[in-house]
């Protein structure tokens, strides 16, 4: 038991602590202007803080491949800017989008046992 607990001890320790940083970063700030944070706002702000799971922006960019970047700003789309969102894509990066929109639906249907209505043809006789 004490093995193991030692052992994931080791591995926290490991990772970057993010709302160590920011915390830090905003302390920082406060005393560049002037200003303070009271202890219990520092407390309340590191508790949800730690609440997310926070990485650097730069990390997240390597995790992505461009593609898999690419259909995460189209989910992520609001009505809104769609229009422009859509109209700024190439063919080739419309198409993936296409390929990847069927696939989730594909997924989505078979999960749920539900049969696809898109997919049906007329019978010509």
């Amino acid at each position: 038991m004490t093995q193991l607990r030692l052992f994931e001890k080791e591995e926290v320790m490991k990772t970057k602590d993010y709302v160590a940083d920011i915390m830090q970063q905003l302390y920082d700030e406060t005393y560049k202007n002037g200003t303070s944070i009271t202890p219990k706002v520092s407390t309340i702000i590191g508790t949800i803080l730690a609440k997310y799971d926070i990485q650097a922006k730069k990390e997240q960019a390597k995790q992505e491949s461009p593609m898999e970047d690419l259909w995460n700003r189209y989910m992520e789309t609001k009505g809104g800017q769609w229009q422009a969102f859509w109209s700024s894509l190439s063919k080739d990066e419309k198409d993936y989008i296409e390929v990847r929109r069927q696939h989730a639906r594909d997924k989505y249907y078979a999960e749920r046992g539900l049969e696809d209505n898109n997919k049906k043809t007329l019978l010509k006789g």
